[in-house]
């Protein structure tokens, strides 16, 4: 999507992967109406594979906008994003489920894919019009890159590199927690899935309702490594508690899954929110044209990672699960993450000694 976003144009990107989502959600409600087995599962991974194409647009393209559009306050605006995502998240069940005994199987596909298809039609009224703002490039970059040599050049940075992997272990601690999670504590604590599902509610809620927080706090701070490394720290901590890890020599209860959980949700915010605005800011300051196609292009690296995070969690956590139990898996998890806050602080210092002698646009 970073190599398609400028050809097109990010809104056009943005439009057409709302259309595309909107359709497919509405012909996965006609799947009900297949009634061969292999031909539902088969046109089932085919309209996911599909829809994912859809979402890697819509995401591109929104923020890369948001980027083009907020460039002063880029954390502020994606954490209205990231609130309506984590209200969607708190309401989907909920919302999924009703519609779902009023109307059947169909209907919360008909309702979604409809309400896809209206959002990008509403866009032709409302969305603005992304312009170039490009910046002076400093001597060390090649002027106008082609996407290969853009790439590289994001990639040859050490700081591009840590600032993806924490995208990545995001993704990974969501996922490799949350898909082994429900059967642990339904066995262990013994709860219900109603029960579970407000504990999955309330941890989404903090996720939602801190990403306001984040994005002042993330616009205002000098050393975005220090945010980081502190919440990467406290993630680490929320994710020992929820099992808890074998190292604490606590039992399992209902109150640290919830502390846990907690902790987990709202503070994996504060590590994910800032992730790609630092990464732009870090390389345009080190050269890297400031225009719309550098923006999708770093987009698409950040989505990407976090894509594979998404698909290694589930892997890695049944795995690891299946082998040691969960809260082995969590206490690697943990492990992981931990590290991640001293690399994280580690170079919070290094630009800390530094940025007396940094030029000023050169904020972390």
């Amino acid at each position: 999507m970073g190599w398609l976003a400028p050809r097109i144009g990010v809104v056009t990107l943005y439009r057409l992967g709302l259309l595309l989502t909107g359709v497919i959600l509405v012909v996965y409600g006609l799947l009900v109406y297949v009634e061969n087995h292999t031909a539902f599962l088969a046109s089932s991974m085919t309209l996911r594979a599909v829809e994912g194409v859809g979402t890697a647009a819509v995401l591109t393209g929104v923020r890369s906008i948001i980027i083009n559009q907020f460039p002063q306050r880029m954390n502020s605006a994606m954490s209205l994003v990231e609130g309506m995502y984590g209200a969607g998240s708190c309401l989907g069940p909920a919302l999924g489920g009703a519609m779902y005994s009023i109307g059947g199987y169909g209907a919360p596909f008909y309702a979604l894919g409809t309400l896809s298809v209206a959002n990008a039609a509403i866009s032709l009224l409302l969305m603005p019009a992304v312009t170039e703002h490009q910046a002076d490039s400093p001597e060390n970059y090649v002027q106008g890159p082609n996407y290969r040599d853009s790439l590289l050049f994001a990639l040859s940075n050490a700081d591009s590199w840590l600032i993806l992997a924490a995208s990545c272990s995001v993704a990974v601690n969501w996922n490799g927690i949350d898909n082994s999670l429900a059967p642990y504590a339904l066995d262990t604590l013994n709860m219900k899935l109603p029960e579970l599902s407000l504990f999955f509610m309330g941890s989404f809620a903090g996720f939602g309702l801190s990403s306001p927080l984040w994005g002042r706090l993330s616009d205002s701070i000098d050393n975005t490594f220090v945010l980081e490394a502190v919440c990467l720290a406290l993630v680490a901590l929320g994710i020992l508690l929820i099992p808890p890890s074998p190292l604490l020599g606590l039992l399992p209860s209902r109150l640290l899954l919830g502390v846990g959980m907690t902790l987990r949700e709202v503070f994996q915010m504060g590590v994910n929110l800032p992730l790609l605005p630092l990464l732009v800011r870090l390389l345009v300051s080190r050269g890297m044209p400031d225009d719309i196609r550098s923006h999708a292009l770093l987009t698409s690296l950040c989505g990407f990672t976090f894509a594979a995070g998404n698909a290694l969690g589930p892997m890695f956590g049944g795995l690891v699960t299946d082998f040691w139990g969960f809260p082995v898996l969590a206490t690697w998890l943990s492990g992981i993450t931990a590290l991640l806050s001293v690399m994280m602080a580690a170079r919070a210092l290094v630009y800390h000694l530094s940025r007396r002698t940094a030029p000023a646009h050169c904020k972390a």
